[in-house]
């Protein structure tokens, strides 16, 4: 993770432009403007390089942050977590004026992002499921097992790897939960998130259920876990708790 840490500060010393950009809206009309030397300043659609590299800088920071936190919760005790967890960067893509630009791709990234979409729509293979609960559920992980059990010791009925429709495609969270009221709770194991591709999947996974209505804390549970900090099944068992019942 330090050699992510780099490799953000590293494109950040690339982008030579001053300033804190922000957004104005008035009637869908999206104004821009920066922040610098104490004054705030303008930019036209002149400007759009400038717009660009400001938005790109402004990610990139935040990003930053949320890594080096993600580090902290890595090196500090379980008590601290709630303290340095942040998702700055995330809730900068939810919003529409940043993420037309940030998620902006030319011709041959979108059919590389669709052919990342075609693969995490498709059932997921059986072979990879070597895993056996107690239940009878056959899952991917120990720590699957670990999260299956608990919710099948507190009565909470559940589907493993349910195939569910996001957008145009059809996706596979990893549980998903109905409450005795009947609502839907999805939840999601994220495994390799000191991985940064798939960290960077998981995001886009993620923005992807959020634009349909799922969030965390609301209808959606995310558990994380690296080579260093595996899942805690207490975790668990607060996320049962508190989302589940």
């Amino acid at each position: 993770m330090e050699g992510e840490i780099s490799e953000i500060q590293e494109k950040l010393e690339t982008i030579t432009e001053e300033g804190t950009i922000y957004p104005t809206q008035k009637d869908g009309n999206v104004k821009w403007y920066v922040w610098k030397n104490g004054r705030r300043e303008y930019l036209s659609k002149k400007n759009d390089k400038e717009i660009k590299n400001l938005v790109n800088k402004k990610y990139l920071e935040l990003y930053l942050k949320d890594t080096i936190n993600e580090l902290r919760l890595l090196e500090t005790n379980r008590k601290a977590r709630k303290k340095y967890k942040t998702d700055y960067a995330q809730k900068m893509l939810k919003q529409k004026h940043y993420s037309s630009i940030l998620l902006a791709v030319d011709k041959k990234e979108n059919e590389e992002t669709n052919e990342e979409t075609n693969e995490k729509t498709q059932a997921p293979n059986p072979e990879a499921l070597k895993f056996y609960t107690k239940m009878g559920i056959i899952v991917r992980s120990k720590s699957e097992v670990i999260i299956a059990t608990a919710l099948y010791d507190n009565n909470i009925n559940f589907e493993y790897e349910k195939p569910i429709k996001i957008s145009n495609g059809i996706y596979y969270p990893d549980f998903t939960v109905e409450k005795k009221n009947g609502d839907i709770i999805l939840w999601e194991h994220l495994g390799l998130i000191d991985n940064p591709d798939y960290r960077n999947k998981a995001y886009r996974k993620i923005l992807k259920y959020n634009e349909n209505g799922y969030y965390q804390g609301k209808n959606l549970i995310l558990t994380y876990e690296t080579a260093e900090s595996p899942l805690d099944p207490m975790d668990v068992e607060y996320e049962i708790e508190k989302m589940c019942r």
